[in-house]
């Protein structure tokens, strides 16, 4: 028996990648599912890959041969990267070999369906594999979500940074980190409540969780009104504009506060960077960035300070030699 509906999620919410180079199986197989999930096709293992940075599908239909790059190749080099070694995948192959099936199996495959295909079969593995997928969710979001904002905790920033980092000095790519914190927060739970305050984080958290335009770009509450995103594959140019864009969003929120110097809600931002040359464990990137964040609350405000230099634009150009009296 397969339940319609885990959470707040339903199959029909589900999104299905279908990696084929012929364009008739990828219609058969848009067509048999097309009423239970949606469907999304690529031609090329390349484009899979391609696809997967922007987007998370629930599951993912791969044909096994494919020209220049083929399903066992992708499905390797998927499962190299965090946000998506998890992603279910059924091999679509023409062969039913037992030495085929074992090349599935060593793979990474969750399961695999033979050409041509039973669409019986199909839409059954394909019912039971994501519903699979979404307990798993469920029961991941049960510890790693905090409950207030929405954002990830402490236990999955333990658990997910140090692989993150693992996977930038594999692969040879920057690893950006930002803290992010609200200003005069204390003076805003003082003065408007606790009740107030609660709703206050939740509309940030909200708010850049939204911006994010990646699915593999994280945003993980650390403590109070303290937030760290997690840029992976980003240089410091690429991190400040995205820390100098969700400061200008939540400014733009325009959350009233009479005791900031804005008016309204703001945040600071300190910026750090792992190079996949250097040395920095994780403790000392969290340890600059959170050094960065000081610098930008000492100057001012609503501002990104990077490892390299000074402060960066704040939102709405303000200026930068604008000092408070504290640092809460």
């Amino acid at each position: 028996m397969y339940i319609d509906q885990v959470g707040d999620r339903t199959l029909a919410d589900c999104n299905v990648l279908i990696v084929d180079d012929q364009a008739s199986s990828r219609l058969v197989l848009e067509t048999l599912l097309e009423e239970t999930v949606s469907c999304f096709s690529v031609n090329s293992g390349k484009e899979a890959i391609e696809y997967c940075r922007h987007n998370t599908p629930d599951l993912i239909l791969m044909d096994v041969s494919m020209p220049e790059m083929d399903g066992h190749q992708t499905t390797a080099l998927l499962r190299e990267k965090p946000a998506c070694e998890h992603i279910p995948i059924i091999f679509v192959t023409s062969s039913s070999t037992e030495e085929e099936e074992s090349r599935c199996w060593a793979s990474g495959c969750v399961d695999f369906v033979v050409k041509p295909v039973n669409a019986c079969t199909l839409i059954n593995r394909v019912k039971s594999h994501i519903q699979h997928k979404l307990r798993s969710d469920f029961l991941e979001k049960l510890i790693y979500i905090d409950k207030l904002t929405g954002a990830y905790n402490r236990h999955y920033l333990d658990d997910y940074l140090p692989r993150l980092v693992k996977d930038s000095e594999r692969n040879a790519t920057p690893l950006a980190l930002v803290i992010f914190d609200v200003d005069h927060f204390k003076l805003f739970n003082d003065m408007y409540g606790h009740l107030d305050g609660d709703s206050c984080l939740w509309k940030v958290s909200k708010t850049i969780n939204e911006a994010l335009l990646r699915p593999m770009d994280k945003l993980v509450r650390i403590g109070g009104e303290e937030f760290l995103v997690i840029l992976p594959n980003t240089d410091v140019d690429g991190a400040k504009a995205v820390a100098e864009r969700l400061l200008q969003t939540v400014y733009d929120l325009n959350i009233p506060h009479a005791s900031s110097e804005y008016s309204r809600i703001t945040l600071s931002a300190g910026l750090a960077l792992k190079l996949a040359n250097d040395s920095k464990t994780v403790d000392y990137i969290m340890l600059e960035a959170d050094k960065n964040l000081y610098a930008a609350k000492t100057s001012g405000r609503n501002r990104v300070v990077s490892p390299s230099q000074s402060v960066t634009k704040n939102a709405k150009g303000l200026s930068s030699g604008q000092k408070l009296k504290s640092l809460s």
